[in-house]
Protein backbone atom coordinates (compact mmCIF):
# COMPACT_ATOMS: atom_id res chain seq x y z
CA UNK A 1 0.00 0.00 0.00
CA UNK A 2 1.14 3.50 -1.45
CA UNK A 3 1.71 5.50 1.75
CA UNK A 4 3.63 9.13 0.19
CA UNK A 5 2.83 10.36 -3.45
CA UNK A 6 4.71 13.35 -5.00
CA UNK A 7 2.68 15.90 -6.16
CA UNK A 8 5.43 18.75 -6.89
CA UNK A 9 8.98 19.31 -7.59
CA UNK A 10 9.96 23.30 -7.16
CA UNK A 11 13.62 24.91 -8.06
CA UNK A 12 14.45 27.28 -5.40
CA UNK A 13 16.20 29.90 -7.34
CA UNK A 14 19.53 31.01 -6.15
CA UNK A 15 22.72 32.25 -6.78
CA UNK A 16 26.25 30.41 -7.43
CA UNK A 17 27.34 32.15 -4.45
CA UNK A 18 25.16 30.79 -2.04
CA UNK A 19 24.01 27.47 -1.39
CA UNK A 20 21.20 26.36 0.68
CA UNK A 21 21.91 24.14 3.93
CA UNK A 22 18.80 23.78 5.34
CA UNK A 23 15.17 25.34 6.55
CA UNK A 24 12.31 25.93 8.38
CA UNK A 25 8.52 26.77 8.26
CA UNK A 26 6.20 28.92 10.20
CA UNK A 27 3.33 28.40 8.66
CA UNK A 28 3.77 31.26 6.51
CA UNK A 29 7.55 31.87 5.50
CA UNK A 30 10.51 29.54 4.80
CA UNK A 31 13.22 29.91 6.13
CA UNK A 32 16.82 28.88 4.94
CA UNK A 33 20.42 28.83 6.14
CA UNK A 34 22.94 29.12 3.73
CA UNK A 35 26.42 27.29 3.47
CA UNK A 36 29.38 29.15 5.02
CA UNK A 37 27.37 31.92 5.14
CA UNK A 38 26.27 33.94 8.16
CA UNK A 39 23.07 34.66 6.51
CA UNK A 40 19.24 33.46 6.76
CA UNK A 41 16.91 33.70 3.82
CA UNK A 42 13.42 34.42 4.10
CA UNK A 43 11.30 33.14 1.46
CA UNK A 44 7.36 33.03 0.90
CA UNK A 45 5.15 30.40 0.01
CA UNK A 46 5.93 30.23 -3.44
CA UNK A 47 9.44 30.40 -2.70
CA UNK A 48 10.64 34.12 -3.81
CA UNK A 49 13.10 35.58 -1.68
CA UNK A 50 11.22 37.99 1.24
CA UNK A 51 14.05 39.04 3.03
CA UNK A 52 17.51 38.16 4.07
CA UNK A 53 18.83 38.32 7.80
CA UNK A 54 22.63 38.78 8.74
CA UNK A 55 23.18 36.44 11.33
CA UNK A 56 26.12 35.76 13.58
CA UNK A 57 26.54 32.66 13.12
CA UNK A 58 26.68 30.44 10.49
CA UNK A 59 23.81 28.26 11.61
CA UNK A 60 22.96 25.10 10.10
CA UNK A 61 19.73 23.14 10.98
CA UNK A 62 16.73 25.07 11.98
CA UNK A 63 13.38 24.76 13.04
CA UNK A 64 10.15 26.59 14.22
CA UNK A 65 9.05 26.81 17.61
CA UNK A 66 5.01 27.57 17.32
CA UNK A 67 4.98 27.93 21.50
CA UNK A 68 7.75 30.42 22.10
CA UNK A 69 7.19 32.32 18.26
CA UNK A 70 10.91 31.57 17.85
CA UNK A 71 13.26 29.57 16.40
CA UNK A 72 15.80 26.96 17.38
CA UNK A 73 19.30 26.79 15.18
CA UNK A 74 22.56 24.50 15.38
CA UNK A 75 26.06 24.85 14.15
CA UNK A 76 28.23 22.51 13.06
CA UNK A 77 30.94 23.37 15.40
CA UNK A 78 28.80 22.66 18.78
CA UNK A 79 26.93 19.32 18.78
CA UNK A 80 25.99 20.08 22.11
CA UNK A 81 24.39 23.83 21.83
CA UNK A 82 21.38 24.77 20.32
CA UNK A 83 20.80 28.41 19.87
CA UNK A 84 17.12 30.51 20.09
CA UNK A 85 16.61 33.15 17.71
CA UNK A 86 14.12 35.44 17.85
CA UNK A 87 11.94 36.55 14.28
CA UNK A 88 14.86 38.80 13.20
CA UNK A 89 17.21 36.39 13.51
CA UNK A 90 19.15 37.62 16.15
CA UNK A 91 20.16 35.39 18.85
CA UNK A 92 18.60 35.79 22.36
CA UNK A 93 19.27 32.49 23.79
CA UNK A 94 21.18 28.78 23.85
CA UNK A 95 20.34 26.05 25.27
CA UNK A 96 23.02 23.01 26.23
CA UNK A 97 22.56 19.72 25.66
CA UNK A 98 22.75 17.37 28.47
CA UNK A 99 23.48 13.55 28.20
CA UNK A 100 25.36 14.53 24.62
CA UNK A 101 28.21 12.03 24.00
CA UNK A 102 31.18 12.28 21.50
CA UNK A 103 30.29 9.12 19.58
CA UNK A 104 26.94 10.42 18.51
CA UNK A 105 28.70 12.69 15.58
CA UNK A 106 27.51 15.98 14.18
CA UNK A 107 23.67 16.50 14.47
CA UNK A 108 22.12 16.04 11.14
CA UNK A 109 18.23 17.76 11.77
CA UNK A 110 16.12 19.90 14.66
CA UNK A 111 12.61 19.44 15.03
CA UNK A 112 10.13 21.05 17.66
CA UNK A 113 7.46 18.49 19.38
CA UNK A 114 4.28 20.80 20.13
CA UNK A 115 2.67 17.43 22.07
CA UNK A 116 6.01 18.03 24.81
CA UNK A 117 7.22 21.23 23.85
CA UNK A 118 10.45 20.37 23.28
CA UNK A 119 12.84 19.56 20.77
CA UNK A 120 13.52 16.53 18.83
CA UNK A 121 17.23 16.72 17.53
CA UNK A 122 18.92 13.74 15.61
CA UNK A 123 22.76 12.72 15.24
CA UNK A 124 24.43 10.64 12.80
CA UNK A 125 23.46 7.69 14.54
CA UNK A 126 20.76 8.46 17.18
CA UNK A 127 18.07 10.40 18.35
CA UNK A 128 17.34 12.34 21.58
CA UNK A 129 14.34 14.54 22.84
CA UNK A 130 16.01 17.19 24.46
CA UNK A 131 14.08 20.27 27.44
CA UNK A 132 14.46 23.78 26.01
CA UNK A 133 14.68 24.69 29.35
CA UNK A 134 17.11 23.22 31.49
CA UNK A 135 18.53 20.92 28.01
CA UNK A 136 18.12 16.73 29.53
CA UNK A 137 17.88 14.78 26.80
CA UNK A 138 16.08 11.36 26.45
CA UNK A 139 17.57 8.98 23.93
CA UNK A 140 14.38 7.82 21.92
CA UNK A 141 16.30 6.08 18.77
CA UNK A 142 19.51 4.57 17.99
CA UNK A 143 21.18 2.68 15.22
CA UNK A 144 24.48 1.33 14.54
CA UNK A 145 23.88 0.53 10.73
CA UNK A 146 22.14 3.46 9.16
CA UNK A 147 23.02 7.30 9.07
CA UNK A 148 20.08 9.27 10.01
CA UNK A 149 19.97 12.68 7.55
CA UNK A 150 17.11 14.60 9.07
CA UNK A 151 13.89 14.10 11.42
CA UNK A 152 10.48 15.87 11.59
CA UNK A 153 8.49 15.67 14.75
CA UNK A 154 4.70 14.64 13.43
CA UNK A 155 4.18 13.96 17.25
CA UNK A 156 3.29 11.41 18.67
CA UNK A 157 5.52 9.85 15.86
CA UNK A 158 8.43 10.92 13.90
CA UNK A 159 9.80 11.10 10.51
CA UNK A 160 12.88 10.14 9.91
CA UNK A 161 15.41 9.80 6.81
CA UNK A 162 18.39 7.82 6.74
CA UNK A 163 21.07 6.79 4.54
CA UNK A 164 21.71 2.24 5.25
CA UNK A 165 23.95 0.43 2.41
CA UNK A 166 24.14 3.20 0.03
CA UNK A 167 20.22 3.40 0.03
CA UNK A 168 18.15 6.26 1.21
CA UNK A 169 14.96 5.68 3.11
CA UNK A 170 12.34 7.41 4.95
CA UNK A 171 11.38 6.11 8.16
CA UNK A 172 8.19 6.46 10.65
CA UNK A 173 8.56 6.10 13.75
CA UNK A 174 6.42 5.55 17.06
CA UNK A 175 6.72 7.55 20.28
CA UNK A 176 8.79 4.54 21.84
CA UNK A 177 11.21 4.94 18.95
CA UNK A 178 10.11 2.07 16.95
CA UNK A 179 10.44 1.62 13.59
CA UNK A 180 6.89 1.24 12.16
CA UNK A 181 7.16 2.27 8.31
CA UNK A 182 10.38 2.34 5.78
CA UNK A 183 9.82 3.75 2.24
CA UNK A 184 12.98 3.70 0.25
CA UNK A 185 13.59 7.10 -2.18
CA UNK A 186 16.06 7.66 -4.88
CA UNK A 187 19.45 8.35 -3.88
CA UNK A 188 19.95 10.62 -7.14
CA UNK A 189 18.55 13.45 -4.64
CA UNK A 190 19.87 13.77 -1.45
CA UNK A 191 17.05 14.71 1.45
CA UNK A 192 18.72 17.52 3.79
CA UNK A 193 15.12 17.94 6.07
CA UNK A 194 11.68 17.44 5.71
CA UNK A 195 9.03 20.10 6.62
CA UNK A 196 5.40 19.36 7.25
CA UNK A 197 3.05 22.08 5.93
CA UNK A 198 -0.49 21.54 7.32
CA UNK A 199 -1.69 24.96 5.76
CA UNK A 200 -2.51 22.53 2.57
CA UNK A 201 -4.18 20.17 4.33
CA UNK A 202 -7.27 18.59 1.85
CA UNK A 203 -9.72 15.84 2.98
CA UNK A 204 -8.24 13.01 4.06
CA UNK A 205 -4.18 14.16 3.23
CA UNK A 206 -1.62 16.10 4.41
CA UNK A 207 1.70 17.59 2.70
CA UNK A 208 5.33 16.73 3.59
CA UNK A 209 7.97 19.11 2.05
CA UNK A 210 10.98 17.05 1.31
CA UNK A 211 14.34 19.72 0.84
CA UNK A 212 16.69 18.00 -1.37
CA UNK A 213 19.70 18.57 -3.45
CA UNK A 214 19.09 16.94 -7.09
CA UNK A 215 22.06 15.41 -8.22
CA UNK A 216 23.49 16.57 -5.28
CA UNK A 217 23.87 20.12 -5.51
CA UNK A 218 20.60 21.73 -7.00
CA UNK A 219 17.80 22.70 -4.07
CA UNK A 220 14.77 21.86 -4.81
CA UNK A 221 11.49 21.13 -2.56
CA UNK A 222 9.47 17.87 -3.36
CA UNK A 223 6.10 17.71 -2.25
CA UNK A 224 4.38 14.80 -1.68
CA UNK A 225 1.07 14.03 -0.39
CA UNK A 226 0.66 12.25 3.19
CA UNK A 227 -2.45 9.41 2.68
CA UNK A 228 -3.58 9.77 6.66
CA UNK A 229 -5.74 6.44 6.48
CA UNK A 230 -2.91 4.73 5.96
CA UNK A 231 -0.72 5.92 8.37
CA UNK A 232 0.13 3.45 11.74
CA UNK A 233 -1.07 6.56 13.39
CA UNK A 234 -2.92 10.32 13.47
CA UNK A 235 -1.16 13.43 14.02
CA UNK A 236 -2.08 15.15 17.01
CA UNK A 237 -3.76 18.66 16.56
CA UNK A 238 -1.18 20.85 17.77
CA UNK A 239 0.68 19.94 14.50
CA UNK A 240 -1.97 21.88 12.44
CA UNK A 241 -1.99 25.01 15.00
CA UNK A 242 0.77 26.52 13.45
CA UNK A 243 -1.69 27.96 10.51
CA UNK A 244 -4.07 29.19 12.98
CA UNK A 245 -1.75 31.30 14.58
CA UNK A 246 0.11 35.28 13.62
CA UNK A 247 3.29 34.11 11.69
CA UNK A 248 6.84 34.92 13.13
CA UNK A 249 7.24 38.31 11.44
CA UNK A 250 9.72 40.70 12.47
CA UNK A 251 8.29 44.08 13.81
CA UNK A 252 7.61 46.47 10.80
CA UNK A 253 9.38 49.27 10.76
CA UNK A 254 6.23 51.62 9.87
CA UNK A 255 4.85 50.37 13.18
CA UNK A 256 8.36 50.94 14.92
CA UNK A 257 7.66 54.99 13.51
CA UNK A 258 4.57 54.76 14.36
CA UNK A 259 4.86 54.01 17.62
CA UNK A 260 7.59 56.64 18.48
CA UNK A 261 5.61 59.38 16.94
CA UNK A 262 2.53 58.84 19.16
CA UNK A 263 4.54 58.94 22.17
CA UNK A 264 6.41 62.07 21.11
CA UNK A 265 2.46 63.86 20.62
CA UNK A 266 1.42 62.30 23.74
CA UNK A 267 4.25 64.14 25.86
CA UNK A 268 3.45 67.57 23.21
CA UNK A 269 -0.06 66.87 24.65
CA UNK A 270 0.93 66.53 28.08
CA UNK A 271 3.04 69.79 28.02
CA UNK A 272 0.22 71.64 26.36
CA UNK A 273 -2.03 70.50 29.13
CA UNK A 274 1.03 71.91 32.03
CA UNK A 275 1.24 75.01 30.16
CA UNK A 276 -2.20 75.80 29.85
CA UNK A 277 -2.92 75.18 33.58
CA UNK A 278 0.44 77.13 34.81
CA UNK A 279 -1.68 79.80 32.53
CA UNK A 280 -4.89 79.26 34.59
CA UNK A 281 -3.39 79.38 38.00
CA UNK A 282 -0.97 82.73 37.36
CA UNK A 283 -4.33 84.10 36.14
CA UNK A 284 -6.14 82.47 39.30
CA UNK A 285 -3.46 84.61 41.65
CA UNK A 286 -3.67 87.42 39.98
CA UNK A 287 -7.49 87.87 40.26
CA UNK A 288 -7.58 87.05 43.60
CA UNK A 289 -4.74 88.60 45.14
CA UNK A 290 -3.45 92.05 45.77
CA UNK A 291 0.11 90.91 46.85
CA UNK A 292 2.89 91.84 44.85
CA UNK A 293 5.42 88.79 46.42
CA UNK A 294 2.70 86.22 45.93
CA UNK A 295 2.50 86.91 42.44
CA UNK A 296 5.89 87.19 42.19
CA UNK A 297 6.53 84.36 43.71
CA UNK A 298 4.00 82.24 41.79
CA UNK A 299 5.72 84.09 38.68
CA UNK A 300 9.25 82.42 39.13
CA UNK A 301 7.49 78.69 39.46
CA UNK A 302 6.06 79.68 36.48
CA UNK A 303 9.06 80.89 35.08
CA UNK A 304 11.22 77.58 36.31
CA UNK A 305 8.17 75.40 34.64
CA UNK A 306 8.50 76.70 31.41
CA UNK A 307 12.84 75.80 31.83
CA UNK A 308 11.81 72.90 31.71
CA UNK A 309 9.69 72.72 29.19
CA UNK A 310 11.88 74.07 27.27
CA UNK A 311 14.06 71.44 27.98
CA UNK A 312 11.81 69.17 27.30
CA UNK A 313 11.17 70.40 23.81
CA UNK A 314 14.75 70.51 22.96
CA UNK A 315 15.10 66.61 23.74
CA UNK A 316 12.01 65.73 21.58
CA UNK A 317 13.53 67.78 18.70
CA UNK A 318 16.42 65.80 18.72
CA UNK A 319 14.66 62.81 19.11
CA UNK A 320 12.36 64.02 16.10
CA UNK A 321 15.96 64.75 14.25
CA UNK A 322 16.98 60.78 14.73
CA UNK A 323 14.53 59.76 13.72
CA UNK A 324 14.64 61.40 10.26
CA UNK A 325 18.03 60.80 10.18
CA UNK A 326 17.04 56.54 10.71
CA UNK A 327 14.85 56.97 7.65
CA UNK A 328 12.50 54.35 9.05
CA UNK A 329 9.53 56.76 8.38
CA UNK A 330 10.07 57.50 5.09
CA UNK A 331 7.99 54.59 3.92
CA UNK A 332 5.24 55.67 6.43
CA UNK A 333 5.25 58.87 4.83
CA UNK A 334 5.22 57.89 1.11
CA UNK A 335 2.57 55.19 2.13
CA UNK A 336 0.01 57.09 4.51
CA UNK A 337 -0.40 60.91 4.58
CA UNK A 338 -1.72 60.92 7.92
CA UNK A 339 1.40 61.76 9.12
CA UNK A 340 2.35 64.25 6.52
CA UNK A 341 4.67 64.65 3.72
CA UNK A 342 8.63 63.61 4.07
CA UNK A 343 9.47 67.51 4.22
CA UNK A 344 7.31 67.56 7.65
CA UNK A 345 10.39 67.19 9.77
CA UNK A 346 12.91 69.84 8.25
CA UNK A 347 10.03 72.96 8.97
CA UNK A 348 10.97 73.60 12.92
CA UNK A 349 7.57 76.41 12.86
CA UNK A 350 5.81 73.37 12.46
CA UNK A 351 4.19 72.09 16.03
CA UNK A 352 4.56 68.25 16.11
CA UNK A 353 1.00 67.57 16.15
CA UNK A 354 0.92 68.86 12.73
CA UNK A 355 3.66 67.06 11.95
CA UNK A 356 2.60 63.29 13.37
CA UNK A 357 -0.91 62.99 14.17
CA UNK A 358 -4.07 64.29 12.93
CA UNK A 359 -6.08 62.71 15.70
CA UNK A 360 -4.73 62.34 19.00
CA UNK A 361 -6.94 61.16 22.16
CA UNK A 362 -5.56 63.70 25.05
CA UNK A 363 -7.74 61.88 27.74
CA UNK A 364 -5.94 58.42 27.91
CA UNK A 365 -2.20 58.53 29.18
CA UNK A 366 -2.25 62.21 30.28
CA UNK A 367 -1.58 61.60 33.62
CA UNK A 368 1.10 59.50 32.96
CA UNK A 369 2.95 62.11 31.45
CA UNK A 370 2.33 64.75 33.99
CA UNK A 371 3.75 62.31 36.82
CA UNK A 372 6.52 61.28 34.17
CA UNK A 373 7.28 65.44 33.48
CA UNK A 374 7.06 66.25 37.19
CA UNK A 375 9.61 63.59 37.71
CA UNK A 376 12.08 64.76 35.17
CA UNK A 377 11.84 68.59 36.24
CA UNK A 378 12.79 66.85 40.07
CA UNK A 379 15.67 65.80 38.37
CA UNK A 380 16.49 68.38 36.16
CA UNK A 381 18.88 71.13 37.43
CA UNK A 382 17.86 74.59 36.57
CA UNK A 383 20.30 77.10 35.74
CA UNK A 384 19.64 80.62 37.73
CA UNK A 385 17.36 83.34 35.65
CA UNK A 386 20.03 86.30 34.71
CA UNK A 387 19.36 89.55 36.81
CA UNK A 388 17.75 91.81 34.18
CA UNK A 389 15.68 88.93 32.67
CA UNK A 390 14.08 89.21 36.55
CA UNK A 391 14.33 92.73 36.34
CA UNK A 392 12.32 92.88 33.35
CA UNK A 393 10.07 90.17 34.82
CA UNK A 394 9.14 91.56 37.97
CA UNK A 395 8.12 94.90 36.20
CA UNK A 396 5.99 93.10 34.14
CA UNK A 397 4.09 91.49 36.85
CA UNK A 398 3.86 95.10 38.61
CA UNK A 399 2.56 96.47 35.40
CA UNK A 400 0.11 94.05 34.99
CA UNK A 401 -0.86 94.30 38.63
CA UNK A 402 -1.31 97.98 38.90
CA UNK A 403 -3.40 97.56 35.06
CA UNK A 404 -5.60 95.07 37.54
CA UNK A 405 -5.75 97.00 40.55
CA UNK A 406 -6.86 100.05 38.19
CA UNK A 407 -9.70 98.04 36.69
CA UNK A 408 -10.89 96.88 39.77
CA UNK A 409 -11.44 100.89 41.16
CA UNK A 410 -13.17 101.38 38.10
CA UNK A 411 -15.80 98.57 38.76
CA UNK A 412 -16.27 99.61 42.17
Amino acid sequence: MKLFELTDSIALSITCARKYNNCAFDGCFYYFTVQCSCEIIKTDCRFYIAECFNTCKEYDCICYDQNDHCFWATTKKQSNVVFKLNCNMCEIDYAIIYGHQDGMGDITGIAYNCCSDSLIISYCNCIIQTNKENGHSLLLYKSNYMQITSILSLCPNLVMSGVKNNEQYIYILDREGIVKYSYPISHENRIKNILFNPCVKNDDRIYLDFFMLKKGCYPYIFRCRLFLDRLPFQPCQCNFNICDECCCTPEELGDACAAILESIALVEAGIALILNCEGEKMQKIINESSDIDVILAANREVNKTIANVSQLEYLLYLKLSALAESGICKDLWQQDDTYGEEVCLDDVNLTLEDCCVRELELEEGQSTVIENFNQETQQTTIEPTEDEDKEEAEDAIELAYEEVVSEKEVEK
